[in-house]
């Protein structure tokens, strides 16, 4: 059951913007502050779309900046409706956080850490008014946390333009505990805030960043308050492992209470290697097949076919293995008690998982992480994502389908008890609820799309159904406050909605009614959202037909469905294809393969509008008879 963010978050289109230098200095002798501004910080058009004004309203906010290479070529993607292309390949770029953004005067303030190359500091340390500078987002904020009782804030120098935003937007008397790590004294800020915070500045004293472990000691040493803590922790990689593992194995906290984010990763710098000048004037040699060469491409095939390492880390994971190793469990029997699991088998599956690298061992029967279960562990989004009773998993396994699918065009994925996905679903609430939750979550990038690409302001009450609609639907009655709206869907569904994905505020404006099959007949405006990726063209058409029937006399239905990019080279969205495919026998159709499913259901086109994320929004009515 997916659990609600303390968090709201909201959306916006991906804009590609080109603004100005208007102001550069050093607030300390660590951070250089650049004020940005232009026509483009405002709604502007270009090569025919209408774009709109920047917007950042989170205090963690990203903003992507993009340099010039080392050749000097400034790599730029290509704008869309709501996102950026990126087929010319990818650009240089850094994220940064604004630290503030006045749209009446125009300006937006970044600080860049100073500090010896990088090619984001260089380019800041050398900037100066009147210099261009490019910048693509935030594509979404985050709310300040709700329902905690104090807040605790964790960061080194490259969170600090964070932090010095959060406490100066943080509600007034929020408790707050604050360590802000900076290479020396002279470093440190005035941070002005109304909450209730205590600050408390740790130097390195000139140490390198990324070298020492005193957030960590003075987060252990710090008091610990009552009550519900948020806690907010950002940083160098590596240094803020020690602070994870105290949060959520000493302290307790939930991982929803937490944001932990690696800003960045200190690395060996790397070794130069001597060139020879003569073999500049010498053409290139024939490549010569060695049978070293042999050898790693038998490797690699073996790495590309080989099944186990994915199914015994999924297995880790949805046991909690490496969960319970971070926090000091580390023999197998004690794995396998606190798991649930087969002692000797667990073990045999400890061993193997130190073969490939993903846990180590002391010889004694102790195990440890390794760099990459570490990344397994800090990543909050691994928990869902490998979990073989989730839906990525049940999506992962259904390609094992493939050969039925590419020989018959069918779904080919059977359960070993021989039911379809479909009906797996339908069975198992965890692979139903992780898959409409992370459909609702990407429903965030395409809902202002369809807030812009139909005339709503004509629309008093709305049905909708389908995958992601929830979130859609929450978009527009936050817009437009006297529509009506009602979500048709399965009692199962609904709970899912109420409980982790609909705004609380918002659940007395929505109507969220039990049913299956049709729509309630009558229907003025009917949004569908998603509804036909999982079904295959049959079923398609049939849903197609009973939501024409149950629309009043010119009534119309509005169906949201995700199309193909045609990009042979782009090789998420091929894949994506054969899990639907092998799934469900759907795939990712393109635009006039839904066009002739919607006439087979005896349904016209009267519009076709673009929402952005590679989805469209048709406006249908049915045929006249």
């Amino acid at each position: 059951m997916p659990t609600r963010s303390p968090r709201s978050v909201v959306t916006f289109p991906i804009v590609l913007r080109e603004l100005t230098v208007l102001r550069a200095e050093n607030i300390t002798p660590g951070m250089r502050r650049l004020t940005l501004g232009g026509p483009q910080l405002d709604a502007f058009v270009k090569d025919g779309l209408e774009l709109p004004a920047l917007r950042t309203e989170g205090f963690d906010d990203h903003v992507k900046f993009f340099f010039a290479d080392e050749t000097g070529r400034l790599v730029l993607p290509r704008q869309q409706v709501s996102s950026l292309d990126w087929s010319d390949g990818r650009p240089v770029a850094k994220d940064y956080t604004p630290v503030r953004h006045d749209p009446e005067k125009g300006e937006i303030d970044f600080d860049f850490v100073r500090h010896d190359g990088g090619v984001a500091s260089t380019w800041a340390e050398n900037a100066v008014p009147g210099d261009s500078a490019w910048i693509a987002g935030p594509k979404m904020s985050h709310s300040h946390p709700e329902g905690a009782d104090w807040i605790l804030v964790v960061g080194d120098e490259t969170a600090l333009p964070a932090i010095g935003r959060w406490l100066a937007e943080m509600p007034e008397g929020t408790k707050a505990r604050v360590f802000v790590e900076v290479g020396e004294d002279s470093h440190r800020q005035e941070l002005p805030t109304k909450a209730d915070a205590e600050i408390v500045w740790i130097s390195r004293n000139g140490a390198p960043a990324g070298t020492t472990d005193l957030l960590e000691q003075a987060v252990r040493a710090a008091e610990w308050l009552p009550g519900t803590v948020f806690a907010w922790v950002a940083g160098e990689a590596v240094t803020l492992k020690g602070i994870r593992r105290h949060l959520a194995t000493e302290r307790q906290v939930p991982r929803e209470q937490t944001h932990i984010t690696g800003y960045w990763r200190r690395t060996a710098p790397a070794v130069p290697v001597a060139s020879d000048p003569a073999s500049a004037e010498e053409p290139p040699e024939a490549p010569v097949v060695t049978e070293e060469d042999e050898d790693a491409a038998h490797e690699r095939l073996h790495e590309l076919t080989d099944l186990a390492p994915p199914y015994a880390i999924r297995t880790a994971v949805t046991l909690g293995v490496f969960d319970l190793v971070d926090r000091g469990v580390r023999s197998a029997a004690e794995i396998a008690r606190s798991a649930g699991a087969h002692p000797a088998t667990l073990r045999a599956l400890l061993d193997y998982l130190v073969g490939i690298e993903l846990l180590a061992t002391d010889g004694e029967g102790h195990y440890s992480l390794t760099p990459i279960s570490e990344e397994l562990v800090e990543d909050d989004h691994s928990a869902e994502e490998y979990h073989l009773e989730g839906a990525e998993a049940a999506f992962d396994a259904s390609l094992s389908g493939l050969l039925h699918t590419v020989r018959t065009g069918k779904a080919g994925y059977r359960t070993l008890a021989g039911r379809t996905l479909t009906e797996e679903m339908a069975r198992e609430s965890r692979i139903a609820d992780t898959a409409r939750a992370a459909v609702e979550d990407e429903a965030r990038w395409i809902a202002p799309g369809v807030l812009r690409a139909h005339d709503w302001p004509s629309v008093t009450e709305l049905t909708a159904t389908g995958h992601g609609v929830a979130t859609v639907v929450e978009t527009l009655v936050k817009e437009f406050p006297e529509l009506r709206a009602r979500i048709v869907a399965m009692p199962s569904v609904l709970r899912v909605l109420r409980e982790a994905i609909i705004d609380e505020e918002l659940l007395p404006r929505i109507d969220l009614v039990a049913g299956s099959g049709a729509v309630p007949a009558g229907t003025r405006t009917l949004l569908m959202s998603r509804q036909l990726e999982w079904q295959d063209d049959e079923d398609a058409v049939h849903t197609l037909t009973e939501a024409a029937a149950s629309l009043a006399p010119g009534g119309t239905l509005l169906l949201v469905e995700q199309v193909t990019t045609g990009d042979p080279e782009d090789m998420e969205a091929v894949l994506h294809h054969l899990r639907l495919k092998c799934a469900f026998g759907s795939g990712v159709r393109d635009a006039e393969e839904i066009a002739a499913l919607a006439g087979s259901a005896g349904l016209v086109v009267r519009s076709r509008a673009d929402v952005g994320w590679d989805h469209r929004l048709w406006t249908l009515e049915r045929a006249a008879s």
